[in-house]
């Protein structure tokens, strides 16, 4: 029955509480979605999650940046892979950073549409 197949679980990490509700309503309806304002706590919530298959998450929060995070969880959870997000196009430096096979890029401001069809590359299409 395909109501009892479990979504896939995103973690969306932005202190813009505005944009998180927006990706958040643009993924609910196919992805099971946690939101964190601050990038320790998603820190916490990635590594204690079961199930987790993404990470969302900005570059600029307070506390651990969203580089920080992405190196952190995606060291202790190889089955995760991130999109990181971020305002000034540091595309270079990300992909010196991380594995372009675990990690996607953007600039904001982006479509939807093209953040959706990155989810779905990366995080898989439920």
């Amino acid at each position: 029955m395909a109501s009892s197949v479990l979504k896939p679980i995103i973690l969306i990490a932005d202190d813009e509480e505005l944009l998180c509700d927006l990706y958040a309503d643009l993924l609910q309806p196919e992805y099971t979605v946690v939101v964190s304002h601050n990038g320790q706590e998603a820190l916490e919530k990635a590594l204690s999650l079961p199930g987790l298959q993404g990470l969302l998450t900005d570059v600029r929060m307070p506390g651990i940046n969203g580089l920080q995070l992405a190196l952190q969880v995606l060291a202790q959870r190889p089955e995760v892979r991130a999109i990181i997000m971020s305002g000034t196009d540091i595309t270079p430096h990300v992909y010196q950073m991380f594995s372009p096979d675990r990690v996607a890029f953007l600039v904001k401001p982006f479509e939807l549409d093209v953040l959706q069809q990155t989810v779905r590359r990366l995080f898989g299409q439920p």
